[in-house]
């Protein structure tokens, strides 16, 4: 072979290797999906994780497995099944459509999503993803995950505390029309931090709070008026707003009031009264005011001692969250 003709071929050999690289199929992206079954991502049919079928969804209603959109035994829609399973209280069943539905750029499924990942409930603890959940739900317009994650910021627990940024993130829920919002600036201009004390300022959002539906904001403008910050003391005017918030339906109230008539704060000192209120409050879930209906029942206080009925109130405030109830609940068992 003359040099002439081995050179070309070297060339040509080149050419066709510079060809092959630069024509070469780009490099296959895998698609994952999160199973509906245990909520794991996964990039084939059947879940990496539990080994089955990542797209077989359960129906909420009458628990049949499916791969079509409609639910072959009662009918109900896929996505109606997803939206009630992600609502569930109980994180376990919740977490698969949570995530699911969080993918698909749900905000309400975003938000619980990022609790689950502040929590470490169903995927590692991780208060950077947390926060991108909620920073996305929020940015899509829900004024919850604003609230929620001021409360982060606010709190600083697992990151770094920033009463500022908690304070960013209370403005842009109030924007969003959020009356919890409008209380925490509220709450900021009562505290003086980050903004400088304006007890006027803080009773006006207390008020627009409040007007929106904030029934526990009422309570913000009662204990102005009952310890004089920015206006006389009254003690009418703040037993009238503690009302008007019991009435809208604040538990919080409604366990104040009960103190109240218990102790004889402001009030006539009225045992049937105290008692009326605790166990409206308890009706609508405050677990102090279960905690007191129990020792009101132990100890005779304006009803028959029965240890019967005290056990089921602090069992009642055990599971609702009272932080002794468990204790006195369990020496008394």
């Amino acid at each position: 072979m003359n040099y002439e003709l081995k050179r070309f071929l070297l060339l040509l050999l080149s050419l066709l290797l510079i060809c092959s690289f630069a024509f070469a199929a780009p490099p296959v992206q895998v698609q994952t999906k999160i199973c509906l079954y245990c909520g794991a991502e996964t990039a084939s049919d059947l879940c990496d994780q539990c080994h089955e079928l990542a797209e077989a969804w359960t129906c909420i209603s009458c628990g049949t497995r499916n791969l079509s959109d409609t639910c072959s035994q009662c009918g109900l829609e896929r996505q109606a099944s997803l939206e009630q399973q992600a609502a569930d209280p109980r994180p376990q069943l919740a977490f698969p459509a949570v995530r699911f539905l969080a993918a698909a750029g749900d905000p309400a499924s975003l938000l619980r999503l990022g609790q689950f990942y502040e929590k470490g409930i169903g995927v590692g603890k991780d208060i950077d993803q947390a926060v991108s959940c909620l920073r996305r739900a929020g940015e899509a317009g829900y004024a919850p995950a604003w609230i929620y994650l001021g409360r982060l910021y606010d709190a600083g627990v697992d990151m770094k505390q920033d009463p500022a940024e908690a304070l960013n993130c209370y403005r842009k829920a109030a924007d969003l029309g959020s009356p919890e919002g409008n209380w925490y600036i509220g709450s900021f201009y009562e505290e003086g931090t980050v903004l400088e004390r304006n007890y006027g300022l803080a009773m006006d959002y207390y008020y627009m709070a409040a007007e929106a539906g904030d029934a526990d904001a009422w309570m913000s403008v009662a204990y102005f008026y009952l310890v004089g910050n920015g206006v006389d003391i009254d003690k009418d005017k703040a037993l009238e707003y503690y009302l008007k918030a019991a009435e809208a339906g604040s538990h919080l109230a409604c366990d104040y009031l009960g103190y109240l008539y218990m102790t004889g704060s402001i009030v006539p000192q009225d045992t049937q009264k105290a008692l009326e209120w605790y166990r409206k409050a308890a009706d609508l879930g405050n677990p102090r005011s279960m905690y007191a209906l129990g020792y009101a029942y132990q100890c005779g206080q304006g009803v028959e001692i029965s240890m019967e009925e005290a056990l089921r109130w602090y069992e009642k405030a055990a599971l609702a969250g009272h932080p002794t109830a468990l204790i006195v609940y369990n020496a008394f068992k």
